[in-house]
């Protein structure tokens, strides 16, 4: 497809409606393209469980290992999930196929080098978009591998090390999953947490049927702190689609601001 750079590039990632201003073609570019930029000798690629999210997921992956380099299929995770991969096990790059907060018609790419560090528009995304906009791809010596790994469990026992789990109170937390990525990590994360889980819309699903996957939307809180109300919970946790941002409110269902969660 033609597509618009201008458009669907933006300063962090590539984002866009599928398929009308993103599609598998694309994605099949830019992993060519990302390996011809960044010659990484491994890439691990995930996704959430955006609609489109299998298809972009395979393309892109096709794209990298047509273009020589081994991918790390992580499957579904959480783009924190991701990141931790890449520098965990030292991956020469990373690839998070999601739209984060943006409606169910959205996807996109996000990109990171070695360490898990953020390609921007002015620190090689650019280049990338180049290379997949001239679509002139050099063939490699040989078609990269395919290797598949949990991540999952690694990334939750990295969670854990930041606290001290027997010194935790037992709080009621109600976790709003927005039915996105948090729906899969948090059950895993909370089995080992001395709290009582209110489990919201744990359902992956990329329809988001029961409300928008963006937590910074008023509208979107408010079942939220229906339930801290009425089922008496400490606190409530709302997640976005990929689970990279989470939104407090407190045992009041109030809304509590950056500026509130730091000062604690």
């Amino acid at each position: 497809m033609a597509f618009d750079q201008a458009t669907i590039f933006k300063a962090y990632d590539v984002r866009g409606i599928v398929p009308e201003q993103l599609d598998a073609d694309l994605a099949y570019k830019v992993g060519r393209a990302l390996v011809l930029f960044l010659q990484p000798e491994q890439v691990a690629v995930g996704h959430d469980m955006r609609v489109s999210g299998d298809s972009l997921a395979a393309a892109m992956i096709d794209g990298i290992r047509d273009q020589g380099a081994d991918v790390i299929d992580t499957g579904l995770v959480s783009s924190d999930a991701l990141y931790f991969a890449v520098g965990k096990y030292g991956y020469d790059a990373g690839v998070m196929i999601t739209a984060s907060h943006n409606p169910p018609e959205y996807n996109g790419f996000k990109i990171c080098k070695k360490e898990a560090r953020a390609l921007s528009l002015d620190d090689g995304l650019d280049q990338i978009r180049e290379l997949a906009l001239a679509g002139d791809f050099p063939e490699p010596a040989k078609r990269g591998d395919l290797i598949q790994k949990e991540v999952l469990p690694a990334y939750v026992e990295h969670a854990l090390s930041f606290f001290d789990v027997s010194a935790m109170k037992p709080f009621k937390v109600a976790v709003d999953a927005g039915n996105g990525m948090a729906g899969r990590t948090m059950p895993l994360l909370f089995q080992h947490l001395p709290c009582e889980l209110v489990p919201m819309y744990f359902e992956l699903d990329g329809t988001f049927p029961n409300h928008p996957a963006n937590p910074i939307d008023p509208a979107a809180m408010v079942d939220l702190q229906k339930t801290v109300v009425e089922q008496s919970c400490d606190l409530g946790v709302a997640f976005d689609g990929d689970a990279d941002r989470m939104f407090l409110v407190d045992e009041n269902g109030k809304a509590l601001s950056t500026e509130e969660v730091g000062s604690e």
